[in-house]
């Protein structure tokens, strides 16, 4: 059977503002054929999203770096052939979609690629139905794909990706921020792919599907191919792939039981939605409100896991929290002061906020000091701070990147330097939005303990996660949205009261 992917003995180096380049590639090789399914997996920080990118041609020709090694995909040499050429047979979905987004509206957005290549506009209308029926998302047909929620933008990026039928697909863990159902929509589409003959390189730190179809298996680590075998790797090498942090899939979860919440429960709220709706500014087309009259009282020093599907506003409704958008109606309270009468900054001594997309949040172009920008800006003593960095740098491990440019990051790495800011303000409140997407297991759970460890000093908690598993393990709370209405809110466990959690942090 034909390659369609061939990559020998490939190495790359990114160049650095700092002068010390960084190795990320050490002699690369591997090989995928023509409809099979390829899955590269390996800890944060592998060089996984560098061989990924360097399959579509952004490296070498748009990223600053050195290339060496050869690296053919579906008959081009990726060092000769621009991008758009490259572009013209291989669809990419990265981290972050909506760099890619080049229209204002999400049937322009999938009709893009298949203008560029001539097709005609009778045959474009067929097709732009055709992919969103797949994906579900007729609905968002004249909207802005850059209003949607992160997993809607990521059913728009795929969508573009898949529209001209590319013969090589490579998705960067897209699964991160999609809900069952959109993953469910995926794997369909992936399999009608692969049926007609098409490669697809799956980079992923979820690994269910990957177990059941993956024809080759990449494990990475430190840059290099450790192990170039099937889909039995998850079984006969489960233990190795666990050492570095690769998620083994576990059987399916029942859904998460949310108790009744109790009056008593909440008489002592620090964060209270009195009938909120928010309404963002739409198309003519849907003026329907992201949040419909929500209603809920958090207690003080709970964990709350926000949880529902794609677009049922998880991101809308933490955003309240720190004042980055206000109510249409109702009123937002944080420990009992109207958001309304403060700004950003006012409410950065209560609340500290951690961004879906880390990039969004980078201040600086160093990783010590964009920890340390947060508290500095603050007031707090800079012998506290350089106390609080020191010890998260030590807690994810970060010695090596300290003086980094966060922007030369893998999306991993830079999505720990942002946990870590976050963290160092140690606020009453923190408020996290998908804060493990694209770390590996060993990360999430350090991260996670730490987390935990705040919550049982007093810190209250709110987090959206996709994952019902992590929601379960670590929080205390869950509150489930439904097309921007609470369905659920309740434990999700007895409460244990602390003396912390009986007080006022502040």
């Amino acid at each position: 059977m034909t390659d369609v992917i061939t990559v020998m003995s490939l190495g790359w180096q990114y160049a650095s503002t700092h002068g010390t380049p960084i190795q990320a590639l050490r002699d690369v090789n591997c090989y995928v054929a023509a409809g099979k399914l390829a899955g590269i997996v390996g800890p944060t920080g592998s060089g996984k999203t560098t061989l990924g990118q360097a399959l579509t041609g952004i490296i070498p020709h748009i990223l600053d770096g050195t290339l060496t090694g050869f690296v053919r995909v579906a008959d081009m040499n990726v060092k000769s052939t621009s991008v758009s050429n490259i572009s013209s047979k291989v669809g990419y979905v990265p981290q972050n979609p909506v760099d890619l987004f080049v229209t204002n509206e999400v049937e322009n957005e999938i009709a893009f690629p298949l203008e560029n290549r001539g097709v005609a506009p009778d045959e474009i209308r067929a097709r732009v139905d055709e992919v969103l029926a797949m994906l579900h998302i007729e609905a968002f047909r004249h909207r802005d794909p850059r209003t949607l929620s992160e997993g809607e933008m990521m059913r728009v990026a795929i969508g573009s990706a898949i529209a001209a039928e590319p013969d090589v697909l490579i998705l960067d863990e897209v699964l991160a921020v999609l809900d069952e159902n959109g993953a469910q929509d995926l794997y369909n589409i992936l399999e009608r792919m692969l049926a007609r003959g098409a490669a697809v390189v799956m980079i992923d730190l979820d690994t269910r599907w990957m177990r059941e179809h993956a024809d080759n298996v990449f494990l990475m680590v430190g840059g290099e191919i450790i192990r170039s075998t099937g889909r039995e790797i998850f079984t006969r090498e489960a233990s190795l792939l666990e050492s570095v942090g690769v998620n083994i899939p576990r059987a399916e979860r029942a859904p998460l039981t949310i108790a009744q919440l109790e009056p008593e429960q909440t008489a002592d709220a620090i964060i209270e939605f009195d009938h909120v709706d928010y309404l963002y500014p739409r198309s003519e087309n849907d003026d329907s409100p992201q949040l419909q009259d929500v209603n809920v009282r958090i207690p003080r020093g709970a964990f709350v896991g926000v949880v529902g599907p794609n677009g049922s506003g998880k991101t809308t409704l933490l955003t309240m929290i720190n004042s980055q958008i206000l109510p249409s109606r109702g009123r937002v309270l944080v420990d009992e002061t109207d958001t309304r009468e403060c700004g950003v900054r006012r409410m950065a001594r209560e609340v500290a906020y951690l961004d879906q997309d880390p990039l969004h949040m980078m201040l600086t172009r160093n990783v010590r000091r964009e920890i340390e920008f947060a508290p500095h800006a603050l007031g707090i003593p800079s012998e506290e701070v350089n106390k609080r960095v020191n010890a998260l740098i030590r807690a994810f491990n970060l010695y090596e990147i300290e003086d980094s440019d966060p922007i030369a990051l893998s999306a991993g790495q830079n999505r720990l330097v942002a946990l870590a800011a976050t963290l160092a303000s140690q606020t009453p409140i923190l408020v996290l939005d998908e804060p493990v997407a694209g770390l590996d297991y060993r990360l999430k759970t350090r991260f996670m303990t730490m987390v935990r460890e705040l919550n049982d000093q007093g810190i209250t908690v709110i987090m959206a996660s996709n994952d019902s598993e992590l929601v379960e393990r670590y929080c205390t709370h869950a509150l489930r949205l439904d097309a921007g209405r609470v369905v659920d809110f309740g434990p999700l466990r007895p409460l244990q009261p602390t003396a912390q959690a009986a007080r006022k942090v502040r």
